[in-house]
């Protein structure tokens, strides 16, 4: 009697999913719960096919910065032996 009187206080809502005389709303919710997954699945591709295009310019852009880096070092390490000739 304990378990019926949990499940008397359970939401109405609720009380569909544990109802064993209601198997079509049961079939119903493990139908809408396979379809919540799939679309969980497709979002996740479309997520990942628009961020990679942007990761990639992310990637080259962050080259061309240490590429810059490494001309502006040579450049000060030129500019200071031109200095220390002098």
């Amino acid at each position: 009697m304990q378990v019926m009187d949990f499940i008397s206080k359970l939401q109405i809502d609720l009380t569909i999913i544990t109802n064993r005389s209601n198997l079509a709303n049961l079939n119903k919710l493990k139908e809408i719960a396979k379809n919540i997954k799939s679309a969980s699945l497709i979002n996740k591709n479309v997520m990942t096919v628009a961020i990679n295009p942007a990761v990639v310019k992310v990637k080259k852009l962050k080259a061309q910065i240490l590429e810059l880096k490494v001309k502006l070092r040579k450049s000060k390490y030129v500019s200071q032996e031109d200095c220390k000739s002098s």
